[in-house]
């Protein structure tokens, strides 16, 4: 019997393996907005050890960035909610 006439038993455990790593192939692709799973490999950049702390450094600087950003977008959101709040109300008794 040679490598191609092996027989593979399908489990219930190997099928779900089976979709559990297309899966993941398929998120990356989305994240990565790649167009096939075979060009993720081309827009994924390798981070030397040593750099893998600045990485993470600069990741959790944007991520409280993003975080006062968000902040301040609800207190905005608030105020605009308000004011269309009393402007309905405007609205409602000038009928």
């Amino acid at each position: 019997m040679s490598n191609t006439d092996k027989v593979i038993k399908v489990t219930p455990e190997f099928i779900k393996e089976m979709v559990r790593e297309e899966r993941q192939r398929i998120n990356e692709t989305l994240e990565l907005k790649a167009s096939h799973p075979s060009q993720v490999i081309k827009k994924v950049r390798e981070v030397e050890a040593s750099d893998l702390a600045d990485s993470l450094s600069k990741c959790m600087n944007y991520y409280q960035a993003c975080k006062i950003k968000e902040s301040k977008m609800i207190e905005e959101l608030k105020r605009l909610q308000e004011v269309k709040k009393e402007l309905r109300r405007r609205i409602i008794k000038g009928i």
